[in-house]
């Protein structure tokens, strides 16, 4: 699948990005995003998607590879975001973020420890291998499940 944003209605509300869903690893959803960042709502819409998406497939492990250039989302656009998907269930869903831009890994972090706080396990690796492995075997560092 892949998606393709523009000016008009046809870009689904997804941004001035393009992603890819790459359903070539196993048990993996993997979602490739390049394009245009910086659009808080665009963002929540697409990480409301991707999630959405992975559950109606079955997946319990979601990775999405970001290649996004432009502005980077303020701390304050962030809180925003996250605030949009307080309502998301995450419970039982481990997501790695692959942000390989050294300028947009802070911000995905603090975006991942909200996620936490909200019954997410969520980490972000700067290549997909690491990622593929702490999504196939974990760690040790996780955060407790809700009601624990």
């Amino acid at each position: 699948m892949n998606a393709k944003a523009g000016d008009g209605p046809q870009d689904g509300g997804f941004g001035a990005v393009e992603f890819r869903i790459d359903r070539s690893v196993p048990g993996v959803f993997v979602a490739r995003v390049s394009g245009q960042g910086g659009d808080a709502k665009a963002a929540a819409r697409r990480w409301r998607h991707f999630v959405q998406t992975a559950r109606a497939h079955g997946k319990s492990w979601l990775m999405v590879s970001r290649d996004l250039e432009g502005p980077v989302l303020s701390e304050a656009a962030l809180a925003r975001m996250m605030a949009m998907l307080s309502d998301i269930d995450l419970e039982g869903l481990r997501i790695a973020i692959v942000q390989p831009r050294l300028e947009r890994q802070h911000i995905d972090e603090l975006g991942a420890l909200i996620a936490m706080e909200q019954g997410g396990m969520v980490r972000v690796f700067g290549d997909e291998t690491s990622a593929l492995i702490w999504l196939r075997h974990g760690s040790n560092d996780e955060p407790p499940r809700r009601g624990e």
